[in-house]
């Protein structure tokens, strides 16, 4: 089988990252493997390199074969065969585009039938900063402005700076005062509408996460939880219902630097992670967890996300504010188990780095040179995995192992 011609092979510890800038794919091989897809690569043939295999005492003839048909499936099934098929990855991605073009499609039937924009009549504005963009958002009732801020209050500034985007909410009020529609507007042009109140702030949250996000300069957006130690940060990479947003407010709570329970956005050239201090979201399903940490979880207003799930926020106090970018230090996978002992143990910097692209939702395109800053980055950094059914016990291991420094932000 022949290899792709633009393969390169990285070292990682014990271990080899193949790339290919191409098919924009990063695999991890154990050096054995790493030594079949070098010589394959050349134009060895498999039977050479089983009998070389086995000649110097790696493994028996037979099970060499054994190796090369793994090693084989496996750089094909990532597409770094000359001939393969795209790789599951890019069919995912290719799945989430269809995916995304349904909801877009989805979206603008939903648009179709909001008024047309006019400018709104306000009552109430608040101007928010997240990720250095200024949001100035235009409220037709005082209801309006104070739901949003149950999301977005601790990000309100004062003053006139110039806004980067402005929202405005129309109001069309049914009976009631809480039963209204909302009809939100970004830069005049029309984004969604929602019905109640309790609606409102999740939709206005994600308009402005998504705007922000769009005018900074990152190279990873990962999916990830993240606390700061001081200089450096811990990141908690994890996929929804692992308890990373639970742990990341546990440690906050006892005194680490609060950059987001949600995003991990990585700069370029710096591998530093960005501060996205939005508030924390609890799921109704851990509101009882948090109560320890957070008394006053039980007083906040409730909303329910366009996914059906009912969610309080917890902003963070403007001490724990992580407020400018951190070098990682650590990452810890965390995943709750209620039936499984709560430890915590390290894993190979090469599984951490596909684990970590795992969660990766959004990066910048992937060349040789950044990829080999990006095989520096993780060198240096403690990976770990933990497995938790206990919070407590879980910011206790945590805490062992990257221990939060007093210093000023």
């Amino acid at each position: 089988m022949m290899l792709r011609s633009d393969l390169a092979f990285l070292p990682l510890e014990d271990e080899v990252v193949v790339f290919s800038e191409e098919m924009q794919a990063l695999v991890e091989l154990n050096a054995s493997a790493a030594y079949i897809a070098q010589q394959l690569k050349a134009g060895t043939p498999p039977s050479s390199i089983a009998r070389e295999l086995s000649k110097n005492g790696t493994t028996s003839a037979a099970e060499a074969g054994n190796w090369i048909a793994a090693t084989l499936e496996a750089l094909r099934s990532h597409g770094l065969a000359a001939d393969a098929a795209l790789p599951e990855s890019r069919v995912s991605a290719q799945t989430e585009a269809q995916q995304q073009e349904q909801q877009q499609e989805q979206q603008a039937r939903r648009i179709a039938l909001m008024p047309p924009y006019s400018p709104v009549e306000a009552v109430a504005e608040r101007r928010y900063r997240l990720l250095g963009s200024v949001a100035l958002m235009r409220f037709a009732m005082a209801e309006q402005a104070q739901a949003v801020d149950a999301a977005l209050g601790h990000l309100a500034i004062g003053g006139s700076d110039e806004p980067a985007l402005v929202i405005e909410v129309h109001a069309e009020v049914f009976g009631s005062r809480h039963s209204v529609r909302s009809h939100i507007y970004c830069d005049q042009r029309p984004v969604e509408f929602t019905t109640g109140l309790y609606r409102l702030a999740p939709v206005v949250k994600s308009l402005l996460w998504k705007e922000a996000v769009g005018r900074y300069n990152f190279m990873f957006y990962i999916h990830a939880g993240v606390a700061g130690t001081g200089d450096s940060c811990i990141l908690l990479p994890a996929a929804a219902g692992s308890g990373k947003s639970s742990l990341t407010a546990a440690l906050v709570h006892r005194g680490y630097r609060y950059l987001s329970d949600e995003v991990a956005l990585i700069e370029p050239a710096t591998f530093r992670v960005a501060p996205v201090p939005l508030a924390v979201c609890v799921k109704s399903t851990g509101w009882q967890v948090m109560r320890r940490y957070f008394p006053d979880i039980r007083t906040l207003m409730s909303h329910q996300r366009t996914d059906g799930k009912v969610v309080r926020y917890i902003p963070p106090a403007p001490s724990s504010i992580q407020t400018t970018p951190a070098q990682v230090s650590h990452i810890v996978f965390p995943r709750y188990d209620a039936s499984a002992a709560t430890e915590i143990h390290p894993i190979a910097r090469s599984a951490a780095l596909r684990r970590l692209m795992s969660e990766c939702w959004a990066c910048g395109h992937l060349d040789h040179t950044n990829v080999k800053d990006l095989i520096r980055w993780i060198a240096q950094i403690e990976c770990y995995q933990l497995t938790f059914k206990s919070l407590k016990d879980a910011a206790d291991l945590v805490e062992q192992i990257a221990p939060r420094a007093v210093r000023p932000r």
